[in-house]
């Protein structure tokens, strides 16, 4: 008889674990949720700069954007035929 009382004794801790374990796994689970979705939002934020850069690298890498560059700030022009050499 005695047996049994212990055993039943045990019943209600082994649920208090269990209980307890589960309230544990699901605060974690909640705080992976909250992380994946500020991971999420800076990869988001991360694509758009990269496509914004991208799109100014492009700009600033025109033909005519260099050309006009080079004649305005450098002094540069298309070599006239007499400065071309030819190997």
């Amino acid at each position: 008889m005695r047996g049994w009382f212990k055993l039943w004794m045990m019943l209600p801790l082994c649920i208090a674990v269990l209980a307890a374990g589960q309230i544990w796994l699901s605060h974690l689970r909640y705080e992976m949720s909250l992380e994946t979705q500020r991971l999420v939002a800076k990869q988001k934020d991360i694509q758009r700069e990269s496509s914004k850069l991208r799109l100014e690298a492009a700009s600033l890498t025109r033909p005519e954007r260099l050309r006009q560059y080079a004649n305005s700030k450098l002094g540069m022009a298309p070599p006239k035929p007499m400065q071309v050499v030819h190997l």
